[in-house]
């Protein structure tokens, strides 16, 4: 994964699942963001990303860049890896 730290930047997935899902899931991909459960989408929601297939709910693959409290950029890729590198790229782009 990207070194989002030299940018100066926090990574958090949100995701329906429940924790231990998402806990296992970060042991096994040793993922270095931190997660987020949102059972009910309340935060999918918010963001407009909450979607279903086959009855299944989920939150589309989507990066919201925040500074100061205010969306300044949005990333949708449905590869988790181009959905990262587009992120870093744009935060590279446009440091603080």
């Amino acid at each position: 994964m990207a070194d989002f730290k030299k940018l100066d930047a926090t990574v958090v997935g949100i995701s329906y699942d429940p924790i231990d899902v998402l806990k296992r899931f970060q042991s096994e991909e040793q993922a270095p963001q931190r997660f987020v459960s949102d059972p009910k989408g309340v935060a999918a929601d918010a963001f407009g990303v909450s979607a279903s297939s086959q009855g299944q709910q989920y939150a589309k693959r989507a990066t919201f860049i925040i500074r100061d409290g205010t969306v300044v950029h949005t990333v949708f890729d449905w590869s988790p890896l181009g959905n990262v590198n587009k992120t870093f790229d744009w935060l590279s782009a446009h440091p603080k």
